[in-house]
């Protein structure tokens, strides 16, 4: 029995040795991002919404996204940003997409 248990503990410590786990540390800041969709906006538009609300950061990494919402004036509408690149671990570009049509009421 002991030498069964040695050859499972040998055996799992191989199997784990061999897994790697990326965990990515870097994150882009609600702020930051509601910043980027608001300069985004202006540039497009004139003017930045009333309000832009990203209820979560999103890793600094090439494709992650994130929802985000703005409100302007009585008309709530829903943001895709997703990271298109990372320059020296900071400098994140962002593609802003707006939902065609506006949110629900309520939701």
């Amino acid at each position: 029995m002991r030498s069964t248990l040695l050859a499972l503990t040998i055996a799992a410590t191989v199997l784990l040795a061999g897994c790697s786990v990326h965990v990515d540390t870097r994150f882009v800041g609600t702020d930051e991002i509601e910043e980027k969709v608001a300069a985004a906006l202006t540039e497009e538009a004139g003017r930045a919404p009333d309000s832009i609300e990203c209820p979560e950061q999103v890793p600094a990494r090439e494709g992650a996204d994130v929802r985000c919402t703005i409100t302007d004036g009585d008309q709530r509408i829903g943001v895709t940003v997703t990271v298109t690149s990372v320059r020296d671990g900071d400098d994140v570009s962002v593609q802003i997409d707006v939902d065609d049509e506006p949110l629900p009421a309520g939701s």
